[in-house]
């Protein structure tokens, strides 16, 4: 848990942060006072595009290590099957395999018979890739059966050969090699490199601040909770860097650290022994006019046998401990160091109450459970994985709850990061075995990611979540090895997905690569390194727009958009074959 990056509470009082912040501001140049004002009346706009009841909820899934997009998204007929039979060589899934998928045993699907298929059907078969070329359905990797059932829903559409790009240049085979650097993102093929810029989606920029981050900094007057609107469940990340929003970073646990000693009450809360309304939070700014969803600790004391009858506070020996704590917290101090010394155990008292207060809303009846883990239950049956739920299940919960307990947040925008690891395959990717290799990272991702959506559309939540995958890069079409201890190496086009109630599923968006190796779009030589045909800029604008962002905006949140399309009108995004969400 972070205890210091968190939203202030209370911007209307000057106070030590405001202090330090004016204070650096007036040392800055007029080409920057310039800016940061813009900046300023861009988020006041913003501030009048939402209304109180209009909650969305972004959802970034990070593969770390670079997804080998090759095998999650594949075609089952046409010349690409040919292309794809010939060029993954050792690492090619047969097309057994995805009609034909066990369904029993430790591998078993909730609800599901004795096999299942992951092949799939696009409704706008024929628009992303030339006739004849592709057949009538695709194929995903057998361990996205999950994911499968939602693209047949409705509820997942997939945008082939996504990756960063310039766009002062057109990148060609034929060019690659004679193009000047500048017209090429930096260092292609480095994990480091490139997760940052898929995160910023500014290759030719020093990184300041992830898209993410910026969307939240302009919007983040649509909230009026004291929680950032970014919450990490998978640590620091550049998708989510930001100037005045900055993530708050907690564990998948769904566990906060509270001050110890206050616990109790019915149901059971961290201060439930000490305080008379636990859904109240502290203000440690002695406001004159108390907000209604927060308690002051310097309230003054009553006459008669209950002195705290005027405060939040028992009346017993935790709720006079408690309220000592709460007033040394809430003391000024004239250095600036005592202050913002002072302001650590402050900012974590606030945080961690709103956030075990927002989880406290699917808290089940014993320690350890929630009224939501039906859902990953049902997608991680006994013997599959072992821990059986794995830790991005447990992340993609952890989101699931803070959603379902918003109420306690006043957020009506919440960004998510979650983050699984591993998909670095450069050796044993195909290990025959479900629970090894990069079937197993794709089904823990499939069957996580589904749980999710099952967990939303019974909390009446669904529409209003809008979760896309992001990674490095792809990876290289030809194998490394000729045999079972094969992988593949580092690459740059990739598919991606998006998934929500508010994504216009069963789609395959952008244009499917071709897939010759050494030719086509083949950028360095033999082994299959597509050249992206979408940038990430064009995918990331139609998710900012459905986010709240204002169109004559989006070039605030990804200055490089216009190199690679016009604007984000039905018509252009039809003739990009990017029409996967409904704005409204």
């Amino acid at each position: 848990m972070n205890l210091l990056l968190k939203k202030s509470e209370d911007r209307s009082r000057p106070n030590r942060r405001d202090f330090m912040v004016q204070s650096a501001a007036a040392s800055l140049g007029v080409t920057s006072i310039v800016n940061t004002l813009a900046q300023l009346k861009l988020v006041g706009s913003a501030a009048a595009q939402g209304g109180p009841g209009d909650y969305k909820a972004l959802v970034c899934f990070f593969l770390n290590g670079g997804n080998d997009a090759n095998n999650l998204l594949l075609p089952m007929g046409g010349s690409a099957r040919t292309l794809y039979d010939s060029g993954r060589g050792v690492l090619a899934i047969p097309t057994g395999q995805i009609t034909g998928i066990p369904a029993t045993g430790a591998n078993a699907y909730f609800g599901a018979g004795s096999t299942v298929s992951s092949e799939i059907t696009p409704t706008n078969g024929g628009a992303y890739g030339t006739a004849g070329y592709l057949g009538s359905t695709m194929g995903l990797h057998p361990g996205a059966y999950p994911l499968s059932t939602m693209f047949g829903a409705g509820d997942l559409s997939f945008i082939a050969n996504v990756g960063t790009l310039i766009g002062t240049q057109a990148v060609t085979r034929t060019n690659f090699n004679t193009l000047p650097a500048a017209a090429k993102p930096p260092q292609l093929f480095s994990h480091s490199d490139q997760q940052v810029q898929w995160q910023s989606s500014l290759p030719d920029q020093p990184f300041a601040r992830g898209w993410g981050g910026k969307i939240a900094d302009f919007l983040q007057n649509l909230n009026s909770g004291d929680l950032s609107m970014s919450v990490s469940i998978a640590g620091v990340n550049s998708f989510q860097v930001a100037y005045d929003q900055p993530a708050y970073f907690m564990n998948s646990s769904g566990n906060v650290s509270a001050l110890t000693g206050f616990s109790g009450g019915t149901p059971t809360h961290n201060y439930g022994a000490a305080l008379r309304n636990t859904n109240l939070q502290p203000i440690y700014t002695n406001p004159t006019t108390l907000p209604s969803n927060k308690y002051n600790p310097m309230a003054g004391l009553a006459s008669g046998a209950d002195p705290l009858a005027g405060t939040n506070y028992q009346h017993n020996a935790a709720g006079w401990r408690l309220r000592a704590v709460e007033q040394i917290m809430a003391l000024t101090h004239a250095s600036l160091f005592d202050e913002a010394y002072n302001g650590a155990p402050e900012n974590a008292r606030v945080t961690e109450g709103l956030v075990g207060n927002a989880l406290g809303m699917t808290a089940g009846s014993t320690a350890g459970t929630s009224t939501v883990d039906i859902h990953w239950e049902n997608w991680f049956p006994n013997g599959l994985f072992n821990p059986r739920i794995p830790d991005i299940a447990n992340q993609m919960k952890t989101v699931a709850r803070l959603i379902a307990g918003r109420s306690q947040l006043n957020n009506t925008r919440q960004i998510f990061f979650v983050q699984l690891g591993g998909w670095d395959t450069h050796t044993s990717q195909i290990p025959g075995a479900t629970n090894n290799g990069h079937y197993a990272l794709v089904n823990q991702m499939s069957r996580a990611i589904r749980a999710f959506k099952d967990a939303m559309v019974a909390l009446g939540d669904w529409n209003k979540v809008l979760l896309f995958s992001a990674s490095d890069f792809n990876r290289t079409f030809t194998p490394n090895k000729n045999d079972n201890t094969g992988g593949s190496d580092h690459a740059w086009g990739s598919h991606m997905f998006v998934a929500g109630g508010g994504v216009k599923g069963g789609k395959i968006c952008g244009t499917y690569p071709d897939l010759t190796v050494n030719g086509g779009i083949d950028c360095t030589g033999n082994r299959g390194r597509w050249i992206p045909s979408t940038s990430t800029d064009q995918v990331f604008a139609s998710i900012a727009k459905w986010f709240g962002v204002n169109d004559g905006d989006i070039s605030t949140i990804l200055p490089n958009f216009t190199r690679f399309q016009t604007d984000l009108s039905p018509a252009t995004l039809t003739a990009k074959n990017l029409d996967f969400v409904n704005f409204t």
